[in-house]
């Protein structure tokens, strides 16, 4: 066995538990193995659990927790992919203004068409239009100038967008739109459903499949671009299909769940420093770690007080600490 192979085995056996705790935490709580066996229900049968605790596991939780599994796991992947395919430890999935269009997009059909499906189909239509504008401005250039020029376009399209975002703020009801937007904005898990959970699925899953196949190349890449061609890598082929990914899994987080940021930056920066950088099972680490740290942080974000909290703010709250805490040793160790 590889000698990093157990950190993966680690993380794969942590995220079912985390699962079943998160399951069972919350102002209902229920045990443990009584959420397993309510999980276990179409293959057991009935059991000796109420009708109350089997909905609250199987109709409200299990697809919050699993949604939430779901844009954590994303987020981390394509925060992985970002920092190899820029060679930038910033990089992150909001580098690119995806998250920024789409935050545009779901607050436009807030304005205009009311909450609920309106919203989840807004923020993913034009957080991929918002990709297409990036790559249209960067235009068709390769070599080093390609990277530079995705980065600077991806500025400009972010400030757009949250330009555009700031003027619906301006114009919406401040008694019943505004209050909804901000909210919204803010990133929240509390409208999961099994619905929401479908139509992510597949466009975070495969996108994160993408992102599996292209792991050498994008290790190549972290070298350098010179260095990805002389073994071959097909650069721009590579940088288009790895965008393409990162956007599909950004849109699609914003519209089920709202902006939900520092996921992407500091995940794979607590996997690298934990358990290495090798692309061979860096990135399946990256993902079963974001979708822990996710899945986590929500069970705070609804356990913690009486109201819940913005899943948003949470993230921060603890991203930004984290990622200083990883700053101050990095540069220690580049001093010791």
């Amino acid at each position: 066995m590889p000698r990093r192979m157990p950190a993966t085995l680690i993380l794969a056996a942590a995220l079912p538990l985390v699962l079943i705790l998160a399951m069972g935490a919350g102002r209902y709580a229920i045990a443990p193995g009584t959420v397993l066996r309510i999980l276990a229900a179409p293959l057991l049968g009935a059991g000796d659990w109420n009708p109350i605790q089997q909905s609250v596991v199987q109709g409200v939780r299990l697809p919050r927790v699993l949604l939430a599994a779901v844009v954590g796991a994303g987020l981390a992947g394509a925060g992985a992919a970002l920092q190899a395919l820029f060679r930038n430890p910033l990089a992150e999935p909001q580098l690119l203004g995806v998250s920024s269009g789409a935050a545009f997009g779901g607050v436009l059909a807030l304005l205009w068409l009311g909450d609920g499906w309106p919203v989840v189909s807004g923020a993913l239509v034009w957080g991929l239009l918002s990709l297409l504008a990036v790559y249209w401005l960067a235009g068709a250039r390769k070599g080093e100038g390609g990277t530079v020029l995705l980065v600077l376009a991806g500025i400009v399209v972010n400030a757009v967008f949250a330009s555009g975002v700031s003027l619906i703020k301006v114009m919406a009801d401040p008694q019943n739109q505004l209050p909804a937007i901000v909210f919204w904005l803010m990133g929240s898990l509390a409208a999961a459903d099994y619905a929401r959970l479908w139509l992510t699925l597949p466009c975070i899953g495969l996108s994160l499949l993408l992102l599996y196949g292209l792991r050498f190349h994008l290790m190549a890449l972290a070298v350098g671009e010179a260095d990805a061609r002389s073994l071959g890598v097909p650069v721009r082929r590579v940088r288009v299909l790895a965008l393409l990914a990162v956007g599909m899994i950004a849109a699609s987080s914003v519209a089920v769940c709202g902006v939900v940021g520092w996921v992407g930056l500091v995940v794979p920066h607590l996997v690298r420093m934990s358990c290495g950088g090798d692309h061979r099972h860096f990135l399946i680490r990256a993902v079963l770690a974001g979708a822990a740290y996710l899945v986590l942080v929500d069970t705070l974000a609804r356990t913690l007080t009486q109201m819940e909290i913005p899943l948003g703010a949470l993230t921060a709250l603890f991203g930004a600490p984290l990622f200083a805490f990883l700053i101050r040793r990095l540069g220690a160790g580049s001093h010791g």
